[in-house]
């Protein structure tokens, strides 16, 4: 099963989050009366209790200080419900294959619980009111996420596993040096404009 923890700050925290992004994109032009708040999570996959999750979240996502937190099977309308009515939820994700650093270490870390996860990966989630298409366009490409290593998902999750992306295969090419000559395509000083000018002055030590 795929779970999915969203941790947000704790009731009466300012979500300081939210509030840098609000300044970014005033500073981009993203300008009138919308409004934005912020969490961050975890999906875990793997054989888990809803009674385990919990006690995760408690134990070792979440500082429950500062923060509060929403635990379920991914997709569950309860972590669909907007801080603020008339929010719409964004997700920003490593795209499979990227690395996740926080990820793998926190599935090391439930291991000490106990818990073998199959799959952890972290993600950023927004929910944001009052902005046009064209500026939540602008404003998830330019702030919320990078678009070379990360997937923007707009509402519910559209999967209920994780994937991992193709692994890396080494493969080896051998180039035979020795039969290379000044001709050879590829070799270094073959081309006319890898070689010196014929004008070029060599520099000589002047003598003692």
């Amino acid at each position: 099963m795929l779970w999915e923890v969203d941790i947000h700050p704790a009731e009466g925290r300012t979500d300081l989050t939210a509030q840098q992004i609000l300044h970014d994109a005033r500073d981009l032009g993203i300008g009138g009366p919308w409004r934005l708040a912020a969490a961050r999570g975890y999906l875990i996959q793997g054989d888990f209790s809803a009674d385990q999750i919990e006690r995760l979240a408690v134990e070792l996502l979440a500082d429950p200080v500062v923060e509060r937190f929403t635990a379920a099977p991914a997709g569950d309308p309860r972590l669909l419900v907007p801080p603020q009515p008339g929010m719409t939820p964004i997700y920003v994700l490593p795209k499979p294959g990227v690395m996740d650093p926080v990820a793998l270490s926190t599935q090391a870390a439930l291991q000490d619980f106990g818990g073998q996860a199959e799959a952890v990966r972290t993600f950023r989630k927004y929910w944001v009111a009052g902005l046009g298409e064209d500026e939540l366009a602008k404003l998830c490409g330019k702030i919320l996420a990078n678009d070379a290593v990360e997937q923007v998902i707009r509402g519910k999750l559209p999967f209920d596993r994780i994937e991992q992306g193709e692994p890396y295969r080494f493969r080896l090419i051998t180039v035979p040096l020795r039969d290379m000559d000044d001709a050879t395509p590829g070799r270094r000083g073959a081309e006319p404009w890898a070689r010196p000018p014929a004008s070029a002055h060599t520099l000589r030590r002047s003598p003692a």
